[in-house]
């Protein structure tokens, strides 16, 4: 989750209109509601009741709202500290994973950091996790976004991190695909060659695993390095494919069967990296991503918010 989400949050809150929110956080009205629906996503809840001629918040977004401007809060404050100190330039080099799904809308991201931080100029690149933590590591990146397969950061006393995100994985088919109509079971996966990210990726290092932890055989019919072109392949039937959940919820996956992974113990992770001595350019993008642990806490507190509605609702009743 980022800072932007919870800003765009908040406008439809106060204003109860997407138009008007898009106009007041600067940003396309398509981007604000994706941005909206990615955050409904990690929290695991809805927040706003939608129809064509209303927007209301839920119980759920009701909830979340005192913690949403506590959040803002904080993070103004603590860019009024960093301004008030000295005004971020220079130079931030910045890396990621090719295809991080909806966890971060980073051209977003990076519009807004250069608003605030006019006099910082960026350079960002794309490559594998492992490539752009070994840049970060030997200092040629200042800091990098990447996804990982355990449920640890690195370990290592040079870099800092913290885990943005995690995610789980869905299965993605045409609804002709014969998997789209019959009992879903890992056994049953060994039948069908799949379309698939490339062997680098860290989300088909997760799936070849599991398969291996299975003693299953797995074939690919076709291997895409980009995200969008895998989801083309998958509707044009060249197989199924298995992708974390966030992939799943692209509006390019839009018509295509989303089957949930039985028994899955596959997790898929996003941490941001730096060096401990990193450019003072990097303290100021972090402080625009909100910590997967802060997320957990709003979930969790969203969880106990729903059962209490829950539980006068059957009173009243």
């Amino acid at each position: 989750m980022d800072i932007r989400q919870i800003e765009f949050f908040v406008a439809v809150a106060e204003e109860l209109n997407f138009t008007r929110a898009a106009e007041l956080t600067h940003v396309t009205q398509s981007g604000l509601s994706s941005s909206i629906r990615s955050l409904e996503r990690e929290l695991r809840h809805q927040l706003f009741d939608r129809s064509p001629r209303s927007v209301a918040l839920t119980p759920a977004g009701h909830a979340f709202l005192p913690r949403a401007r506590r959040i803002l809060a904080d993070s103004r404050a603590a860019l009024r500290e960093l301004t008030s100190q000295q005004d971020a330039t220079g130079a931030l080099s910045l890396g990621a994973e090719q295809c991080l799904g909806d966890v971060i809308d980073l051209p977003d991201v990076l519009a807004a950091f250069r608003t605030r931080h006019p006099g910082v100029t960026i350079q960002f690149e794309q490559q594998g996790s492992l490539a752009v933590l070994d840049r970060v590591r030997h200092g040629k990146l200042d800091a990098g976004l990447i996804a990982e397969l355990g449920s640890t950061p690195p370990r290592d006393r040079e870099i800092t991190s913290f885990e943005i995100a995690r995610d789980g994985f869905e299965l993605l088919l045409s609804p002709e695909h014969p998997l789209a109509s019959t009992a879903i079971s890992w056994p049953a996966f060994e039948a069908h060659p799949f379309v698939d990210l490339p062997d680098d990726w860290t989300a088909r290092q997760i799936i070849d695993a599991a398969f291996r932890r299975r003693r299953l055989l797995r074939r690919s019919a076709v291997t895409a390095e980009d995200v969008h072109m895998l989801l083309d392949l998958v509707r044009r039937g060249l197989g199924p494919a298995l992708v974390p959940a966030s992939y799943a919820a692209k509006p390019q996956a839009e018509g295509l069967i989303r089957r949930p992974v039985p028994d899955s113990d596959l997790t898929w992770l996003v941490h941001f990296v730096a060096r401990a001595d990193a450019s003072p350019t990097v303290q100021p993008f972090a402080d625009m991503l909100i910590a997967a642990e802060t997320v957990d806490e709003a979930r969790t507190a969203l969880g106990g918010n729903a059962a209490r509605e829950a539980g006068r609702n059957v009173e009243i009743g």
